[in-house]
């Protein structure tokens, strides 16, 4: 899962050019990158716990509030800068997830 949860962040950080067809991948990336999250084992209050809350909630909130179906509606320019901070926002939640892992012996 840390590996697949890596390879998530690493083809989000190779969008360099927005179209709607990575805004949709972008999308589908989020959900599976939950998924994993959300299946994560961590100790309660734990800095991977915690990791783990923060990033769920946001990457819960990029989908329902910003890369929703309502920005395919936007104009392009919008949406071109609306996915760069969604970027950003989406690859320092997951980054923190997988910093907060503790590798497998």
């Amino acid at each position: 899962m840390n590996n697949r949860l890596s390879k998530i962040l690493s083809s989000i950080n190779g969008y360099y050019y927005y179209n709607d067809d990575v805004a949709h991948e972008y999308i589908l990336l989020i959900e599976e990158a939950i998924g994993i999250i959300r299946g994560l084992d961590a100790k309660p209050t734990s800095f991977l716990d915690n990791a783990k809350n923060e990033a769920l909630s946001e990457l819960s909130n990029e989908l329902k509030n910003r890369m929703n179906d309502n920005f395919f509606n936007t104009h392009s320019d919008r949406r071109k800068n609306d996915f760069k901070i969604s970027k950003m926002l989406v690859a320092v939640a997951i980054g923190n997830v997988l910093t907060n892992i503790t590798p497998v012996e």
